[in-house]
Formats: structure tokens, sequence, C-alpha cells
């Protein structure tokens, strides 16, 4: 089939979701129509006037169907459908495009439960058509290259990954829809919604990605310890740290919080043989070798919207290359989300919890000192109760990941088996 590059044509997008993260999508849109590779067809979102690009979008003429099933019932011809719409729905729309024959571009995580990837998968593998998830590290001309090294083995066997988020959430965030913070939305469907599942999900998703045994797979966890807490009143946590055992062989730490005084990271410390990879958020991540010499990859965050470029891109060209962000690679994050949620959920005393108005009539609750926490952990690779603190709980249950096997040849597969 010849490909619409070679016939001058551009990519027709579908958005599902344009409030929210799907502000993103549409800046990216707006960069690829002007460059004439790519043009929105059509919007499905059932509060599209509540979006900030509202104006602009009613400008365009753009077709809006409050439904997925009323925009397939107009038999409009799309070549790719980002979903942005809630996690709860990833796994429904999806399937349901992959099914009209729709390549998807679906935003992270890839699906709310264990259950719902593997049908995503199927309706992937049924539709012929191709399925990536928007975690934009996986995608980054950065991690794509340290990964490439890492495979090489220039680097040694990996000893072990660890990661740092502290990014605050005052009550707003909480209150800002029917599923925050929730296990379950408000139709009682779940979406286990944390900092984990959610704002600070691509840093443990990089971890599992850069361990992968090959370029388009991810590491496969194996067991973990956790903490989860909460200091604001809410079903699931808001700070968690997670020592996660990997088939692989090195141990995975992930550190985050939304209940603390200020911004802080991502912070990585990736450890090799003969190197470590290091970054911070405004940063490059760099290697600094043992043998005194530097290898800087970049800033990962400077190309925010290659996910969509990339899909765009491959339908541009008519042929179906291997996946960038695959189902097999997202899916490991998804069921260590839900294998957490086997984690008791400690609510902290209000005497370990500050409050502060950041905006007229909205509080932040926080931990008091909780920056330093998290700095201390990850420096010394420990879970927060055996840093001693009067609010922690010992993590004394490891809990299995119960990862699918999809027939992977894991001997001699990387260099750090």
């Amino acid at each position: 089939m010849k490909s619409k590059e070679m016939a001058g044509e551009c990519a027709r997008v579908l958005m599902l979701g344009v409030g929210g993260y799907g502000h993103h999508y549409i800046e990216g849109l707006r960069a690829l129509r002007a460059a004439g590779e790519a043009k929105l067809v059509a919007i499905v979102d059932p509060a599209v006037e509540q979006a900030m690009d509202w104006p602009e979008l009613k400008a365009l003429g753009v077709p809006v169907f409050t439904s997925l099933q009323a925009f397939l019932g107009a038999s409009l011809e799309v070549d790719l459908a980002v979903v942005a719409t809630p996690i709860s729905f990833h796994a429904d729309h999806s399937c349901a495009l992959l099914e009209a024959g729709i390549n998807v571009l679906c935003e992270k995580p890839i699906a709310a439960t264990a259950a719902e990837v593997e049908r995503m998968r199927a309706a992937r593998d049924a539709s012929g058509q191709f399925l990536e998830i928007g975690y934009q590290w996986s995608f980054s001309e950065t991690m794509q290259n340290l990964k490439a090294d890492i495979l090489k083995g220039i680097y040694g066997k990996a000893e072990q990954l660890s990661t740092r988020v502290a990014w605050p959430r005052p009550q707003s965030y909480y209150s800002r829809n029917n599923w925050a913070g929730k296990i379950y939305n408000g139709q009682g469907r779940p979406v286990y919604d944390s900092p984990v599942n959610n704002a600070t999900a691509h840093f443990l998703q990089n971890m599992f990605f850069m361990l992968g045994p090959s370029a388009e797979l991810s590491a496969t966890p194996t067991r973990l310890a956790a903490e989860c807490y909460r200091a604001n009143p809410i079903e699931n946590f808001d700070t968690a740290c997670i020592k996660i055992e990997t088939l692989e062989g090195p141990p995975i730490y992930f550190y985050t919080t939304h209940a603390v005084e200020a911004n802080d990271g991502p912070v990585f410390s990736y450890q090799f043989e003969t190197a470590e990879v290091r970054y911070r958020l405004g940063g490059d991540v760099v290697a600094y070798l043992k043998d005194g010499s530097t290898k800087n990859y970049g800033d990962p965050e400077s190309t925010h919207m290659r996910k969509l470029e990339s899909c765009v891109r491959k339908c541009l060209g008519g042929t179906q290359s291997s996946a960038t962000s695959s189902v097999e690679a997202a899916s490991a994050h998804t069921y260590c989300v839900e294998a957490l949620q086997d984690i008791p959920v400690h609510a902290l005393a209000e005497e370990f919890v500050a409050k502060k108005q950041v905006n007229p009539g909205d509080t932040l609750r926080y931990i008091p000192g909780m920056e330093a926490v998290l700095k201390s952990a990850f420096d010394q690779n420990k879970l927060f109760a055996e840093l001693n603190l009067p609010w922690a709980v010992d993590a004394a249950t490891k809990v299995e990941v119960l990862m699918p096997d999809h027939g992977i040849e894991y001997s001699a597969c990387g260099a750090y088996i």
C-alpha cells in the first residue's frame, strides 16, 4: 500500500479528551498541522466547552462528539486516535478503536488493571493496528540512546536503579474530578489513582524500560515491598516508597509523594558496574564512568511530544514498524500498581501533618521535612521505616507481581543478566 507520505497526504487524527493532559496533545497537533503532517478531524469529549483550547477548536470547525459510539457511527475516516481520557476508560476506548481499524496512542498508564492490559493486548493483536502507550521518556531520543548503550553492555551489569519525585498537590488537585486519589471512580470502576499510577508514573516506568531485554520491552517485576501513606483525606495513598525485585536481577527503588511542601525531582541514579547515570529535572542525563570520563545524553524533557510525532509519522509511512512503547513494555508498571493495592495504606496522624494555604480556599497538607526524608531514603536505598521515622510503619510483607509469560527469552538477553 502506498504511504500517505508518498501521496503527499497528512495523518488524520481523532482526539479523545481535550481537557486536562489533552491540552498538551492539542499543542503538539498544532505544530504538526503547521508542518503539514497531521490534521485534527474529530474530537470525542462530553465536556469539550470546558477545555482551555475550546475557542481555537471551535474556530477550526472540528466535529465534536459526546461519545465514542457516536463518533464510530458517523463513519469518519481517521488514521490515528489519541486516547487522553481518564484511566478507567483507557481499555474500553482503545479496544473499541482498534476493533474499528484505527491505530491508537493511549496516554499513560496503559490501564487501571492487569485484566484490562491483557484485553488491550488481545485487541491489538486481532486488529493488525498499532497501539502505543504515551510514556514520553520511552520515545525520548535521550532515553533511547541510553538504553541502546545499556543493551550493548558498555556500562557492564546493572546493579540498581533509584528515582525520587516530590511534587506537592493541594486540596484542589483531589477535588478536580470524581476519581482523584480514589481506588474506584464514581461509577465503581478501578482507577487506583496515586502518584505512582498518575503524576509520577513515567519515572517508575522508565526504570523498567531501561532494564528491558530488548529495545521495545521492559524489565519484568517479580516481587515488591512497599510502604504506602496518606496525609490527605483520600481513599488511596499520596506517599510511597517501593523496592521492586526484577527477573533481570537489579532491584528498583522508587520514592514519590504529593504530601510535600516544595517541588523536587525527578532525580534518578542508575548504577552499573562501570558507571553511574544521573539526572535531575532541568538538567541532562549524564553517565559518570569510573575511569573519570562522562557521556552526556541530553535532556529527556526537550521532546515532550515526540510520542505524538512518532505515531503520526508511523501512519504517514504506511508500514507497521516495531512499537516504541509497547503494551508489553507498559504492562510492567500496571502489574506493579495492581500489586501495590495489596499493601495496607497508613493514614498519618494529624500530629505528623502540616497545612498551609497555597491559594484562596486551597490547602496543601504535607509532611514536614518530607523532602529530606526522600533524599535520605534515596541516598541510602532504604524504605522509610528503615530510617526510624516516628510515623513510618515497617513493610513486613512482600507482594508477588504476577506478570504473564509472553514467551520472552531471557537467557543471554541483555548485558545485565
